[in-house]
C-alpha cells in the first residue's frame, strides 16, 4: 500500500474535557499533519502502511500496533502532556507537533527495518513542513478549471495555516488577471473541504461546485465579466 496519511490522536477515554482539549489541539495538529501529507510523494512504501495513527496519552511506554487489512497502523507514545503543550509558544507548539510525527515515523520505520532511503525521504518531508513555516497555499485541482473557450479560469486556492484551512475562489481571465475573488471558507478542517469542494464543472457561463454527494455548494455566474 501507498503511505498517504498520518494523524495525531489525543488518546484516552471520551469525556467533555477531552472534547475541549481536542478543539484546541486540532488548530495545531490538523494543520501540521495536513501539510505533512501534502508534501508526501505520490508513491512511497512505508512497509505496507497506508496511514499511521499516533496516539498520545497516558500509556505505559511506547507501543507499535501493526495494520490490519486496511493498512492503518497505530503507534502509542507516553510523552505528551496537555498542560505543558498549552504553555508552549505558538512556534513551539508547531515544532512539538512536527516532532511527534517525525519521531514516531522514524521509530516505527527503524522497528520495521524500513530502508534508510525511505526514512530519508520522510525526513525531507518534515523539513519541507518546517521550511514553509507551517503554512502553505495550494491549488485545489478538483475545482480549478478553464471554461470551454479558455477565456475564463476558476481557481480554488487553499490556505493551510494554524487554526484551519481558508478557501478562496477566483475568476481569472486568460492573461491570469483576477476578475473577482471570494473567500468561501475560513478555518475549516480538511475533511470538510474535501467533502464540500469535491467536483467543479462549467455549465454554460456558470461554474458550479458540488460536494461529495452531488449537492451544489458554490456557483459563479460569469456573464457580467467582459474578456477581450
Amino acid at each position: 500500500m501507498i503511505f498517504r496519511d498520518v494523524q495525531l490522536v489525543n488518546g484516552g477515554k471520551h469525556s467533555n474535557q477531552k472534547l475541549e482539549q481536542n478543539r484546541y489541539l486540532m488548530k495545531y495538529w490538523d494543520n501540521v499533519q495536513d501539510i505533512f501529507c501534502t508534501f508526501l510523494p505520490n508513491k512511497i512504501d512505508f512497509n505496507g502502511i497506508s496511514k499511521l495513527n499516533i496516539y498520545l496519552g497516558d500509556y505505559d511506554g511506547e507501543d507499535y500496533l501493526p495494520p490490519s487489512t486496511d493498512g492503518i497502523a497505530s503507534y502509542r507514545r507516553s510523552d505528551f502532556n496537555y498542560s505543558e503543550f498549552c504553555s508552549l509558544t505558538e512556534t513551539e507548539k508547531n515544532l512539538k507537533t512536527l516532532f511527534y510525527i517525525e519521531d514516531s515515523i522514524s521509530k516505527v520505520g527503524k522497528e520495521l527495518k524500513v530502508p534508510n532511503e525511505t526514512l530519508d525521504v520522510l525526513k525531507n518531508v518534515a523539513n519541507d513542513v518546517l521550511s514553509n513555516n507551517f503554512e502553505i497555499y495550494k491549488i485545489h485541482k478538483k475545482t480549478t478549471k478553464w471554461n470551454k473557450s479558455r477565456s475564463f479560469r476558476v481557481v480554488t486556492k487553499l490556505h493551510h495555516k494554524v487554526g484551519g484551512i481558508d478557501v478562496d475562489i477566483s475568476l481569472l481571465d486568460k492573461q491570469g488577471n483576477a476578475l473577482c475573488t471570494s473567500k468561501v471558507e475560513s478555518n475549516q478542517i480538511w475533511n470538510s473541504v474535501w467533502f464540500n469542494y469535491f467536483k467543479g464543472t462549467w455549465d454554460g457561463s456558470a461554474f458550479v461546485i458540488e460536494n461529495r454527494v452531488g449537492q451544489e455548494t458554490f456557483k459563479l455566474e460569469t456573464t457580467e465579466f467582459q474578456v477581450t
